[in-house]
């Protein structure tokens, strides 16, 4: 089992990916900032056990990403097969259909986009070190990735492993998930340019497109790792850099919303489709709910059936008017508001935690039983 397949793979090795991605990662920066002296160091601003990067990102984001393979790959099949055996796609468009999802499956395992993106990550990595640069000579913080030598400052030998190996591989796990988020928004839009066969009194209210939004909601995870990401990139500068937690709040701000654009953007494919569904049911369901209540009254109120047995009955009228309000509850968004919310805040939570740059839990702990006695 080579390192590639440990990335590429999505097997029942999760656990040992993890421990053998991460150990790359961070157990390497241990030993080396150990060698370097810089583990524990006291003459510099940020010794290695005090930077909060190389631990978020070696220990939590990368089990994470690993975790994602078998969280969201798992749902795009499902969601594949629903499509394959309902009646949402007419025979017609089945094969249309296969088409898509194989074109889909090839352009988020090709090898030339996983080189490309590969190649970002190591670039973008490595301008990491301009960061830490500006920090040593314009603020005057040290830190283990760098080391000063005859008047110039260079990396360290854990920095170099930091900036080639350990950054640049978090950095693939996470561009390689949002390439797959973009294959997987083009395959909707692909998919709603199709003929569907669409109901709106199905019960899922998204005339059977229901399962798209609980499927687009699991790409939550995604943007919940690139929160994290951010939120230790903002942590290191509140603490190190002298910055205060409302002067990042636009930054989170910014993030939280691009993040619920970028979700619900493929779902806004299906709106025209469900719009003029909806309308339509509504006029179609409302006459039919019309007569139905002209007759309901005809042969109860006005008692003008002879045989009661056979005529329109009160159970009959309450199934007519529980679908008409189906069919008025129904969104042109296949996805439901409460899980749009549930988003929110699970985007929010890893940036609440930057409030413990400024305050020990012990501190938060006080002030909030304080509050309470």
């Amino acid at each position: 089992m080579n390192l590639v397949n440990l990335i590429l793979s999505n097997d029942r090795n999760t656990a040992v990916r993890i421990l053998i991605l991460s150990g790359v990662a961070w157990i390497p920066l241990v030993v080396l900032t150990f060698i370097d002296g810089t583990l524990f160091a006291t003459d510099i601003t940020m010794p290695f056990i005090k930077d909060v990067t190389p631990y978020i990102q070696g220990l939590i984001v990368i089990s994470l990403l690993v975790m994602t393979d078998n969280v969201i790959e798992p749902m795009m099949a499902r969601t594949l097969k629903y499509f394959q055996t309902s009646s949402v796609v007419p025979k017609l468009e089945k094969e249309r259909l296969n088409d898509v999802a194989i074109k889909m499956a090839y352009l988020m395992n090709v090898k030339w986009m996983q080189l490309i993106l590969a190649m970002l990550a190591i670039a973008f990595s490595w301008l990491l070190q301009s960061d830490y640069v500006a920090l040593w000579t314009e603020r005057g913080v040290t830190s283990w990735v760098l080391h000063e030598e005859n008047g110039e400052v260079n990396k360290t030998i854990a920095g170099t492993w930091f900036l080639l190996i350990s950054s640049p591989l978090v950095s693939f796990l996470l561009y390689r998930w949002v390439w797959r988020f973009v294959v997987w928004s083009i395959f909707l839009y692909r998919f709603s340019r199709m003929k569907l066969v669409l109901y709106a009194s199905h019960s899922d209210l998204a005339g059977g497109l229901g399962v798209i939004g609980e499927g687009q909601s699991l790409f939550g995870i995604v943007f919940l790792i690139m929160a994290i990401v951010i939120s230790s990139d903002l942590a290191r500068k509140v603490l190190y850099e002298g910055e205060k937690l409302l002067d990042v709040k636009q930054v989170v701000i910014v993030f939280i919303f691009i993040s619920i654009a970028a979700l619900l953007i493929p779902l806004l494919f299906f709106t025209r489709k469900l719009f003029n569904l909806k309308h339509k049911a509504l006029a179609e369901y409302g006459a039919l709910q019309h007569n139905a209540s002209r007759d309901f009254h005809m042969r109860w109120i006005k008692n003008e059936s002879s045989d009661l047995v056979d005529s329109m009955q009160p159970s009959a009228m309450a199934d007519y008017s529980a679908v008409y309000e189906t069919i008025s509850n129904m969104r042109i968004v296949p996805l439901n508001p409460k899980t749009l919310v549930v988003l929110v805040v699970v985007l929010i939570i890893p940036f609440l935690l930057l409030a413990l740059t400024e305050s020990s839990i012990w501190d938060v702990l006080k002030i909030i039983g304080g509050s309470l006695l």
